[in-house]
């Protein structure tokens, strides 16, 4: 009898650490959740910007001046509408680096090498197609294989008006190529991001990406209630996603480094263009009987130091 009785005790006990540590967990989420609404504003004004990408033959960056870039690195063809607000700063002129790479495996921009981009405006979030308005565009130029260029690079200008600015937040950020030892405190960070990931803790992953997160609900105009219904839905970001299986994350060296804002900014990149906080696994298939698929993922993650701040935090 005094043994089942302990086994009991020992069920029970498990029992109320498990709803103990599910309470803590809904504590933390919903901190996280107000911390990021706290930095989300509302507008009365919603004005939006956004590119046409088109490229093929090549590997693109598309970088915003004093902010950060967005890369289509994939050595396929790809096409999308990128918006563009959580990457401009503030109201004012814009200027946009475009830089083009070889695809894998070759040395020189090629003839087959194409990239096309259109930029766009329209006048609140709820505009319809036909309301967006083409204000640039830019072509790659035809003939750049003869000139054996192992990477291209040109600026295209043009205007935004914006109700955020985030470019005080900057000037009062420390220069990061100041900061003795940066590449090491910056490699330190992207290894605890890549342990959360590996531990498939979302919590803390989640917590390290809050201002990243607030900047592109507050720059999309999003509302409280939408962002409570997002950051609650159970959808998990795919490097702490359980479902994939044989997860294998690329150590983080053999990187390049790369600075942005005028040095208030830093990312680490694979020599290839691709994230280095970047996933290899497995999914099961949907159809029943089929092979597991194999699954790539990568988080590009920017840094920057806060003014006050202790560390390096996600911008």
């Amino acid at each position: 009898m005094g043994r089942k009785i302990i086994v009991g005790i020992s069920i029970l006990i498990q029992f109320l650490n498990i709803g103990c540590q599910a309470q803590n967990e809904k504590k933390t989420m919903e901190q996280i959740i107000s911390d990021i609404k706290s930095q989300v504003k509302t507008y009365s004004e919603t004005p939006v910007y956004t590119v046409q990408m088109n490229k093929q033959g090549c590997k693109m960056v598309l970088e915003m001046q004093d902010n950060v870039d967005y890369r289509m690195v994939e050595n396929n063809g790809e096409s999308m509408m990128l918006p563009l607000n959580a990457m401009i700063t503030k109201s004012g002129p814009q200027t946009a680096i475009v830089k083009i790479y070889p695809k894998d495996g070759e040395e020189f921009i090629s003839k087959y090498a194409h990239v096309k981009l259109t930029f766009y405006h329209a006048p609140n979030k709820n505009s319809r197609l036909s309301e967006y308005k083409k204000i640039t565009e830019f072509e790659l130029p035809a003939g750049l294989e003869e000139k054996k260029l192992p990477y291209y690079e040109t600026k295209i200008q043009f205007a935004a008006t914006v109700p955020f600015d985030y470019s005080k937040e900057l000037v009062e950020a420390k220069d990061l190529k100041t900061v003795p030892n940066i590449e090491q405190k910056a490699v330190q960070k992207y290894n605890e991001i890549r342990n959360a990931c590996e531990n498939l803790d979302s919590l803390a992953y989640n917590k390290y990406l809050v201002h990243s997160s607030a900047l592109v609900y507050n720059t999309t105009y999003t509302s409280t209630e939408q962002i409570e219904e997002k950051e609650t839905s159970g959808g998990l970001l795919a490097l702490v996603d359980p479902q994939v299986k044989k997860r294998s994350f690329t150590p983080i060296q053999n990187y390049s480094v790369q600075y942005y804002a005028n040095g208030k900014i830093v990312a680490l990149w694979q020599k290839n263009h691709h994230p280095i906080l970047h996933l290899k696994g497995e999914v099961a298939s949907s159809k029943e009987g089929s092979e597991a698929k194999p699954f790539e993922a990568g988080d590009p993650i920017f840094l920057y130091l806060p003014k006050n701040a202790e560390g390096l935090q996600v911008w």
